[in-house]
């Protein structure tokens, strides 16, 4: 009876032992994903994913941002951007000749580099306007297209050909000069042609049906020296 006690006694402390040792190694091999973490932990951890979406948040910013810059440099291109102060000046001198102003805002494309090369002799002390020629011209008109003009579409002078750029007989109007044609706008005469000779001036329009529609008619030329 004694010897039984003992033998009960012997096989409770290690089942007892044995519990312990498992649950030791339990712990020990107790993989990190499964563990509870500390507060430490999660913070550091909801840190880092925070982090990481605002990087992709800035991402998008930035392509966005680019793309806009992108759209507004593109609209800013097709816009013909003249200041004020010198509409406000060519609308005087326009006016002073009796001219009509350009029929199509392309006519305004090249007022301010016209300006630029023209503002210095604008007027004298008596204030009369002088420097110019106003001149009759035979006008007829082409595209760049290549069925009536340059089929590279380079002028003479190797400018793009555009609205704006006209071909003269460089014995009249020198190649370079600047010019105001009556209700067409600003141009630069930058280009020649075969049939261009004598008192002709050639419009370039953008497009074939344009070039066709103008025809030949006779126009005011303002020839700015």
């Amino acid at each position: 009876m004694h010897q039984l006690r003992w033998t009960l006694a012997f096989a409770t402390v290690m089942g007892c032992a044995v519990s312990v040792v498992w649950l030791a190694i339990a712990q020990t091999e107790q993989s990190p994903e499964t563990r509870p973490e500390n507060p430490k932990q999660a913070t550091t951890k909801q840190a880092i994913v925070q982090g990481f979406e605002d990087v992709i948040r800035a991402q998008k910013s930035k392509a966005e941002t680019k793309l806009n810059q992108k759209v507004v440099r593109e609209n800013v291109a097709e816009e013909i951007v003249i200041s004020e102060s010198t509409k406000e000046a060519w609308l005087k001198v326009i006016s002073s000749f009796n001219l009509n102003l350009p029929s199509r805002p392309e006519g305004w494309k090249f007022a301010n580099y016209t300006w630029l090369r023209w503002r210095g002799t604008l007027a004298s002390r008596a204030g009369v306007i002088r420097h110019f020629r106003l001149m009759r011209m035979v006008a007829t008109a082409y595209c760049p297209r290549g069925c009536c003009g340059s089929s590279s579409g380079r002028t003479a002078t190797g400018r793009k050909a555009e609205y704006g750029v006209v071909a003269v007989d460089p014995r009249v109007i020198p190649l370079g000069t600047t010019l105001y044609v009556d209700r067409y706008g600003f141009a630069i005469a930058a280009d020649t042609g075969r049939k261009i000779k004598g008192n002709r001036i050639d419009l370039c329009y953008p497009t074939h049906r344009e070039a066709s529609r103008f025809g030949r008619r006779t126009v005011k030329v303002l020839v700015l020296r």
